[in-house]
């Protein structure tokens, strides 16, 4: 097992305690020119300098000052592990509390039955997942065209899967949209508890993939790409906190193209850092606006190739939003742009 984490300040060894214990592999990215010092022999970290050596012509896959910085950690897995390895991603404000935390993610990513989660429309809110936190409350990502009316999804039992990526959920502060925060209900649950250790989400549904908490082979790297963000599209406005989120409606879109399965819920991590609300709604507010649009583009794109191996369907998807970065809106455009070169390097590095 390899463990991915991103950082710009520390990581405290303290927080991984279980995963340390069971022998996993560390990688962390240090997203500078080398402030990160950790003296234990199972941990490495690579910094900008190693991003240099490693992408070479191809550096623009991976953005800098942002979580998709942990792009490089995925680069590293994917030349070092083996086939079949697990990775683990996780951001350096999580707290690792379960002792069997590497043995339960082995369990949620194999074909063992679980319950399937049932939902009208195609968004699904993984929050769905709880049992004692209140309606209404949606994770960073979910469409507000898909919120009104939206009821709360049904289990139904005994669905199997062949299970390549799992989303793991979180304690104490949850992954909204800040400006929820403002006005919306509460977002720090410290004591919440799931229905079920791991549910299926079902082929055709999509679901807000936060990057804190991600368990999955090798062979989906790939199609885990952290899109980079901080893309200005116009004056004093960005694409930003979005990487993880389109990223994993990419991701779930390719997973289906294979036959293969999402699962979300444990082994849960707790997330302890709450960021800043206001920089926050500005970095955010631009996605909101055409989020619909890129799923809908995404939708139609992915129709246009058929399934493939993971690096080969990337290159397929970045061909596709290049050709149609003309025709989107003035604010999704540029970023597509931007998109497309940036994934073209990413598959370049891979292949």
């Amino acid at each position: 097992m390899i463990v991915v984490i991103p950082s710009n300040r520390s990581v405290d060894l303290g927080h991984l305690a279980p995963l340390i214990d069971s022998g996993a592999r560390f990688v962390v990215v240090d997203d500078s020119e080398g402030s990160i010092r950790i003296d234990h022999p199972r941990f490495r970290v690579f910094d900008w300098g190693d991003r240099r050596r490693l992408l070479g012509d191809h550096e623009r896959a991976i953005p800098r000052r942002n979580g998709a910085c942990r792009d490089l950690g995925f680069v590293v897995a994917w030349k070092e592990a083996d086939d079949d390895e697990i990775i683990v991603a996780l951001d350096d404000d999580c707290v690792v509390e379960e002792a069997d935390f590497a043995a339960r993610v082995e369990r949620v990513l194999s074909r063992d039955p679980r319950p399937e989660a049932r939902v009208d429309g195609v968004h699904l809110n993984i929050i769905d997942c709880y049992r004692n936190v209140p309606d209404r409350v949606f994770p960073r990502g979910f469409p507000y065209s898909a919120r009104p009316g939206y009821t709360r999804c049904r289990f139904v039992p005994g669905a199997v899967g062949d299970v390549a990526f799992s989303l793991g959920l979180w304690r104490e502060v949850f992954d909204v949209n800040a400006i929820d925060k403002i006005q919306g209900p509460g977002f720090s649950f410290p004591d919440a508890a799931l229905h079920f250790e791991s549910v299926l989400v079902p082929p055709g549904k999509l679901v807000s993939v936060c990057s804190m908490n991600m368990h999955f082979r090798r062979s989906v790297i790939p199609a885990v790409y952290q899109l980079p963000m901080h893309v200005e599209v116009m004056p004093n406005w960005v694409i930003d906190r979005y990487g993880d989120i389109w990223g994993g409606f990419i991701l779930k879109t390719l997973l289906d193209k294979r036959g293969e399965s999402m699962a979300a819920g444990g082994p849960m991590i707790r997330h302890l850092k709450d960021g800043n609300v206001q920089r926050n709604t500005w970095q955010e507010h631009l996605c909101h606006l055409v989020n619909d649009e890129f799923v809908d583009l995404l939708r139609e794109s992915a129709e246009r190739f058929g399934p493939a191996s993971h690096v080969d369907m990337m290159a397929a998807l970045t061909e596709e939003f290049a050709r149609r970065a003309e025709d989107a809106s003035p604010i999704l455009g540029p970023y597509l742009v931007h998109l497309a070169d940036a994934m073209r390097s990413w598959v370049a590095v891979l292949s």
